[in-house]
């Protein structure tokens, strides 16, 4: 952001509205009301998706422990149930 130019761009879910980040790791969660979820790892200016998909309908709420790295997506209607996704980085 020091530079105030667009370092990268990539297509991402619809409705994109919710960010949490992973320091350590350098990774950035972008959660989309679509339920798209993207992975992106930062390094310096350099900027790469790591992962992403359909988490589900309405994901667009993202939290991160930086602990465990595990990162939590809680969901008001999977098939008429409240579900909280808890999701851990592969080794």
């Amino acid at each position: 952001m020091a530079s105030h130019h667009v370092v990268a761009s990539f297509d991402v879910g619809d409705h994109p509205d919710v960010l949490a980040a992973d320091r350590k790791p350098g990774w950035i969660y972008l959660a989309s009301e679509s339920g798209i979820v993207s992975v992106f790892k930062i390094q310096g200016n350099i900027v790469t998706r790591i992962g992403g998909g359909l988490l589900g309908p309405n994901a667009h709420v993202v939290a991160v422990d930086p602990v465990s790295h595990r990162s939590y997506f809680p969901l008001k209607d999977l098939q008429g149930k409240r579900v909280l996704r808890i999701m851990r980085p592969r080794p």
